[in-house]
Parts: C-alpha cells; sequence; structure tokens
C-alpha cells in the first residue's frame, strides 16, 4: 500500500478524533459544549480535507490503488457533505419555529 493512502487512513482517524470531540459537546452542557462542538468540527473538517487530498493524489500517483483511492475520496467527501448539514437539520428538527433565512 503506497504511503500517500497511509497518510489518507490516518487523516480517516483524525475525523474520527473530531467526531468523538462532537458527540462530547453534544452531551456535555454549559458554555464549554460551544468549545468542543467548534475544536471537533474543525478537527473533523481538517481529517475530511486531508484525507480527500491524499486520496485524490495517491489516485493520480498509484495507478494499481485507484479504485481504493477513489472510494476512499467519495467516502470522506460524503462524510464531509453529512458534517455540513447535520447541524442545519438538527436545528430544523428541534427548533421547527425557527425562521426561514431563505
Amino acid at each position: 500500500m503506497p504511503w500517500t493512502l497511509r497518510f489518507a487512513i490516518g487523516s480517516l482517524f483524525v475525523f474520527v478524533i473530531g467526531a468523538v470531540m462532537i458527540a462530547w459537546a453534544c452531551m456535555s452542557t454549559g458554555w464549554e459544549t460551544l468549545s468542543w462542538f467548534a475544536w471537533g468540527s474543525l478537527t473533523a473538517g481538517a481529517g475530511l480535507i486531508g484525507t480527500a487530498l491524499l486520496a485524490m493524489l495517491s489516485a493520480v500517483i498509484h495507478q494499481g490503488w485507484r479504485r481504493f483511492s477513489l472510494a476512499l475520496m467519495s467516502a470522506a467527501v460524503f462524510l464531509f457533505v453529512v458534517l455540513l448539514i447535520l447541524p442545519s437539520s438538527r436545528d430544523e428538527v428541534f427548533n421547527p419555529s425557527a425562521p426561514q433565512l431563505f
């Protein structure tokens, strides 16, 4: 397995650490919740962007690992979109009377 793919999988573990931080923020109370959620979002986003970029680089360089690299990149992009959509959909579920901005 090429080193770029190993680093991409390592970046995916950075996303997992960020997801755990977000989960911790959802279980805690007070002002520290905002800090945990912000750091978790930043860590998870950086991990997913790193995974996508390294998987794309591996797909270009290593022809034999192209299918695995593209699958890893697709999973990273999907999780990044879910990370962006999840907070806005959660607000709509728990507060349906919130004014719509758009």
